[in-house]
């Protein structure tokens, strides 16, 4: 497993020890930095953004956050790569709410780029699985019952889930053949967490 980080001795301690990963140094905006990444990845899991909780302008989120994201799919084709690029971008891209007009105000119109990243992994012409999520919260995994659903939900405080069960989500949509060119979107269900599989709540995506 490889982490790309702008810092590697910083990403080293927030890792922890433990734990077998090589550390790349990259910028996504710079995409010259990305290949080394890139090249022999059998898959590819986009979870980058500009960091919540805090004011950010438009411009800094635009160049992370999408281009970024063509920055990923350009190295991804010079590299030769032939595996699913797995992106993790949020419920409520294509839905006004309060909630997500107030995120876009101080967050740099995130929700608007994050859009324009999912058309442009769409149209890559790569193997993709777009995971939305519904409002992330510290908490850990399997303490709720899991909704996976495909629509264009509204951005609410109302509907949340954890950081924990959305990475389970990512790592399973790269390998569930079912989320092959699919855009779906995760959010906590009323009750405790269910034994139902991840294949059985992704057995019902079709693709886009």
């Amino acid at each position: 497993m490889r982490v790309l980080a702008r810092d590697p001795k910083v990403a080293a301690i927030r890792i922890g020890v433990g734990i077998d990963v090589d550390l790349i140094q990259g910028n996504l905006t710079r995409k010259e930095t990305l290949y080394a990444a890139v090249r022999g990845a059998s898959h590819l899991i986009f979870t980058a953004g500009v960091r919540s909780g805090r004011f950010a302008r438009e411009s800094v989120v635009k160049a992370t956050e999408f281009n970024g994201v063509l920055n990923t799919i350009d190295a991804a084709h010079a590299c030769g790569f032939t595996g699913r690029f797995v992106y993790m971008t949020s419920i409520g891209v294509r839905r006004r709410s309060l909630f997500a007009w107030c995120l876009n105000i101080w967050k740099g119109n995130t929700l608007h780029w994050r859009r324009r990243a999912e058309a442009a992994i769409r149209d890559s012409g790569l193997d993709y699985a777009v995971v939305r999520a519904a409002f992330l919260l510290n908490r850990p995994a399997d303490q709720r019952a899991i909704c996976v659903r495909q629509g264009d939900a509204p951005l609410t405080l109302t509907e949340a889930i954890a950081r924990a069960d959305v990475a389970e989500a990512l790592v399973e949509a790269v390998f569930n053949p079912r989320a092959s060119r699919a855009t779906f979107e995760v959010v906590w269900d009323r009750g405790p967490r269910q034994p139902a599989s991840w294949s059985e709540l992704l057995s019902g995506l079709v693709p886009d």
